[in-house]
């Protein structure tokens, strides 16, 4: 079943509220907007036992997560704050200065355009159909992973298959071009997580017209991979797989 149709009940605990038959789409959304929290509770449509939005697996990727504070957040909170008094005698000496803040401003929004430009046509963000939210809450940075899974339409048996795909966003090209081989996309990212410790943000670039199963079978798949990694290692040297569920914007 795909996951626009599947309908989950829907408990709010701090609200004493539950509603009923909501599509998959819209609590994934709900999570996003902070409508829905990791304590509250769903089951499957019409279903008797209740789970915890936070252990829910095909949930997890929605759940927004703290940010930690960035070293340039905190450099920027320590600069000197400029009060407006200056003597007029500096004032008069820099009167003949040209304010270049406006030129690099400028220059950098169309470095990052360009960038953008290159890495769309290149090939590496293929356009996967995301599920849509109002709120984009997951910021992405060059050090954080995606793996990319789409459907297909196979010429010669007219099936539809899946394709699993991996990249970093620090990278204008493929860690692993998209196959049907789901072992081969965590085997490569377990090689790139060798000489790798702490936390590891992984996003899920997942077609939103997928089924609920192929969504739980990757972040269990991942799961599994952070297990596979840390048993060989001890105290600090371990690493921990963050997966963030990638959305879209919602057409109008």
């Amino acid at each position: 079943m795909a996951a626009k149709d599947y309908s989950l009940d829907v408990w709010i605990v701090d609200l004493k509220k539950v509603y009923t038959g909501v599509p998959f789409a819209v609590v994934t959304d709900w999570l996003q907007q902070g409508r829905l929290l990791a304590i509250d509770r769903v089951r499957l449509a019409g279903k008797d036992k209740w789970h915890l939005v936070e252990k829910v697996p095909a949930l997890t990727p929605y759940l927004p997560r703290m940010q930690l504070l960035a070293i340039e957040d905190r450099a920027e909170a320590l600069e000197p704050v400029d009060l407006g008094f200056q003597s007029a005698k500096v004032h008069e000496a820099e009167d003949d200065d040209v304010d270049m803040i406006p030129l690099i401003d400028v220059s950098l929004v169309l470095l990052i355009f360009f960038m953008m430009t290159a890495a769309i046509s290149s090939g590496v963000f293929s356009p996967i159909a995301t599920p849509e939210a109002k709120h984009q809450l997951a910021t992405i940075s060059d050090d954080m992973y995606w793996l990319g899974i789409e459907k297909k339409l196979d010429k010669k048996t007219e099936q539809t298959i899946h394709l699993y795909s991996l990249g970093k966003d620090s990278q204008k090209q493929y860690l692993v071009e998209p196959t049907q081989n789901d072992d081969a996309v965590l085997e490569a990212l377990a090689k790139e997580l060798e000489e790798v410790q702490g936390d590891v943000k992984v996003r899920l670039r997942a077609d939103k017209s997928l089924p609920i199963e192929t969504i739980k079978s990757a972040t269990l798949g991942l799961q599994a991979l952070e297990t596979n990694v840390n048993r060989a290692r001890v105290g600090t040297s371990r690493v921990q797989i963050i997966v963030l569920g990638e959305v879209s914007e919602p057409t109008k």
